[in-house]
């Protein structure tokens, strides 16, 4: 059943990609954080699969919108984090219809629940998508190919399986310290 439900939602990205956006984000590494509290959302991205654009949310693409100086980033982070989760909100609002795409974003360590958090921590208010409309494509493939489909770390085995060299990649660790390093 449930590998018959994965290639019936593989067809319908295929048959429908005006509805499909495919999003990934990346936050502080969860190991460095000394306080307790939750991870910093640094960036989000947000592809569409049908037109092939990209748009993108950042802490420092509100801080240079803002004219903050790199050197001063850090003493403004709260500030910032809290627009560009306002700026990613306002994106769902406006794509309510739309179907989410994700590789592994489904609890509250590292997920859609965990930007929310982020937000409402930092004052704000979520617009959550509900679960239907989220599609995790790391499950979707197991359940279509079985466990073994690929070796670990899947995405990236992935890839190289496929001959793409894709454009700025980074591990989530490398993600986490491209941040810490601004």
């Amino acid at each position: 059943e449930l590998h018959k439900k994965a290639g019936q939602t593989l067809k319908q990205i295929e048959v429908s990609p005006s509805v499909h956006l495919i999003i990934h984000y990346s936050c502080e590494s969860f190991y460095d954080i000394e306080d307790g509290r939750t991870p910093r959302i640094t960036s989000i991205a947000i592809y569409s699969y049908d037109t092939g654009q990209t748009d993108s949310f950042s802490i420092h693409k509100v801080a240079e919108k803002k004219g903050v100086a790199l050197t001063n980033i850090e003493n403004e982070y709260d500030q910032l984090e809290k627009q560009m989760l306002e700026e990613y909100f306002e994106y769902l609002r406006n794509h309510n219809e739309s179907k989410w795409i994700h590789w592994n974003m489904r609890d509250m360590n590292y997920g859609f629940k965990a930007i929310e958090h982020r937000f409402e921590v930092l004052g704000g208010t979520p617009h959550s998508i509900s679960d239907e409309k989220k599609i995790d494509l790391a499950r979707v493939l197991k359940h279509r190919y079985g466990s073994n489909y690929a070796d670990d770390p899947r995405m990236e085995k992935l890839l190289a399986f496929n001959g793409s060299e894709p454009k700025d990649f980074l591990k989530g660790s490398e993600e986490a310290e491209a941040f810490k390093n601004k």
